[in-house]
This record gives structure tokens, sequence and C-alpha cells, in this order.
């Protein structure tokens, strides 16, 4: 049998090294690397400075207004015919003892709700809660179709999974809408309006004009509640009831 002659073996190339780089070059790189990532800070903290705080969705304070414990259109939790006692509670929504403060909201709820009056009204502490304007605003909104304690019982029973979340939580809110069954379009529109903001910013003004420093805080037949647990805001309404 015969074989095909093999071919001739090409000629092997030898590779030339490679050059070393350059101090100079290295050193620009370097240089480039540095500037691209501080170009990436500044392009953050422009993005940041630009943005606008979430208190600075509110109306500037009125210092001309006089302040007020309850004022006639105050959101109430109960709604006695004629109520023996009245309690105020100064409120944020993304305040985790504000959370913990509706579950002894709720009892006296239960236990008084057609003796006590109960009202609510927002104190969105912004500095410190981001969230806490737009939940103010899915309140005031809510509750602009009477569902007042459905919202207020909504946004504390999922507070644990929004308050902690980054960006607006504007759609989580609009969903806990949904889930209510709550016209949607009249929803958006409430939020929107000027007008809503203005009334949380008259929570707030009233709250900073009575001196009240944080959240929760609760006052009594129009008498700020100086309490060091809930057991004392029941005694409080319980020696009201008594009288």
């Amino acid at each position: 049998m015969s074989r095909t002659p093999a071919a001739p073996a090409a000629p092997v190339k030898k590779k030339s090294p490679k050059k070393a780089m350059s101090p100079g070059t290295a050193q620009l790189i370097a240089v480039g690397v540095v500037l691209a990532f501080i170009a990436a800070i500044v392009a953050v903290l422009v993005t940041t400075l630009n943005t606008p705080a979430a208190d600075d969705a509110l109306p500037e304070p009125d210092p001309s207004a006089s302040a007020e414990v309850l004022r006639a259109d105050s959101h109430a939790l109960t709604s006695p015919a004629d109520p023996e006692v009245t309690v105020v509670e100064f409120l944020d929504f993304q305040c985790p003892a504000c959370a913990v403060a509706a579950s002894a909201v709720a009892e006296l709820k239960a236990e008084y709700g057609d003796r006590v009056a109960i009202v609510v009204r927002n104190f969105p502490l912004t500095s410190i809660h981001p969230h806490a304007v737009d939940a103010a605003l899915a309140f005031e909104a809510a509750a602009a179709q009477g569902a007042t304690v459905e919202m207020y019982e909504a946004l504390f029973a999922t507070q644990q999974q929004w308050s902690p979340a980054t960006g607006s939580q504007a759609a989580t809110f609009r969903q806990l809408a949904d889930d209510l069954g709550l016209d949607l379009a009249e929803y958006d529109r409430v939020v929107a309006d000027p007008a809503t903001l203005e009334r949380i910013a008259r929570d707030r003004d009233d709250a900073v004009g009575l001196g009240l420093q944080g959240t929760p805080s609760f006052f009594v037949d129009g008498e700020p509640a100086a309490i060091a647990s809930f057991d004392e805001l029941r005694a409080l309404v319980e020696a009201g009831l008594d009288q």
C-alpha cells in the first residue's frame, strides 16, 4: 500500500518577548483608575444632593398658626355619639414605637370604643423616616374614602416589610389601597392633591407648636399624657371615665 509522502514541517516561529510596561504607563493607568473612581463618587453625590429629602415635600411651617390638639376634621378610629374621654395620638407610620402603640390603642378601642373617642394625627419624623410622608399620604387618601381604620391597621401590620426598603414605597401603599378595595383613581387624585400635603403639614405644625419632639405622643382630654407605659395611658383613660 502506497503512502502519501508527509508534508514538510512548518518552520517554528520564535515568539518575541513581551515588552515590560514602562513605569510612566503604569502610573498613567493607576491615575486613570483613581479619577474614574472619583468621578463615580461625584456622580452619586450629585444625584443624592439633587434628590429632594422627604421633608422637602411638606410645605414650610406656618409660625403664625395656633397649635391645636384636636381639629374638627381630624381622623377618628372610634366615633361614639357622646364620648366621655377623648384620646389624641400624634403618630408616624414608620415609627416602630407607634406600631407597638397600635396594639395598645386596639385594646382601648375594643374595651372603650363606645365611650372613648380615639383620634390619630400625622407627625411624620422625616429626618429619620424617609417613608413617613408617603405613608401619611396613603392614610389620608384612604380616610377620604372612609377607610381610616383599615389603612391605619394595614400600614402598621406591614410596617416591617416596607420600612427598611430603599426607594419610594408609594407603589406599596397604593397596593394596600387596592387590597382594601379602594377606588384607585380617587386614591391617586387625593395623594397628588397639594391640599393633602397641606393637611399633613398642619398636623405636623400642631405637633411642633404643642412642643412634641417624638412619636407616639398622646393627649387625654386635651392634656398631654406624660406616660412611661401604655398601662399608664389606660389608667388615665379609666380615670377620665370614672369622673
